[in-house]
């Protein structure tokens, strides 16, 4: 079979979908279906999959939102612990690093309508010291981990104890 012409409607979309991510305009988060214009996803929205999704959502439409709201919030709060720990970072870069998974969350699938409501969130539930600067929204993981704080606290009173020894 012959390849689709260079420049041709056929050979763009050819190396649309082989490139991987595409427009989030044309993704359906209940489905995990991802269309390549506006063409196939109105197709989709009047494919029986797709309404016996919704009619799913519509039964348990607070549940279901809360599930993909936990599950991004899992997901940022992971990537910005185990890439930067508690180093100050800003939001928008930890968001592009948690978009880069092909299989992600998509955030209008959540309850938060932005990325600054999502950090505003964090920061008052206490998961991230959160700051708002001319460049934007900047979050610095606050670690909990018992054994890692215990681990710390060990250090300083070792530091402590060396040098009182020195002194001596």
């Amino acid at each position: 079979m012959p390849k689709a012409e260079k420049g041709s409607a056929k050979d763009v979309a050819n190396r649309m979908k082989a490139k991987g991510l595409q427009k989030l305009k044309f993704y359906c988060q209940m489905c995990s279906k991802q269309c390549r214009d506006e063409n196939g996803f109105k197709c989709h929205l009047t494919s029986d999959s797709h309404l016996r999704n919704m009619k799913l959502f519509r039964d348990n439409a607070s549940g279901i939102m809360d599930d993909f709201s936990s599950e991004f919030e899992n997901v940022f709060v992971e990537t910005l612990r185990r890439r930067h720990g508690t180093q100050r970072m800003n939001a928008n870069n930890v968001y592009q690093e948690v978009i880069m998974d092909k299989n992600h969350v998509h955030m209008n699938s959540t309850k938060w309508a932005s990325l600054s409501d999502f950090v505003q969130y964090l920061g008052k539930k206490g998961k991230c010291v959160v700051e708002e600067t001319e460049r934007g929204w900047y979050v610095t993981y606050i670690e909990r981990d018992p054994a890692l704080l215990a681990r710390q606290e060990a250090l300083k009173k070792k530091a402590v104890a060396d040098q009182r020894e020195e002194q001596l």
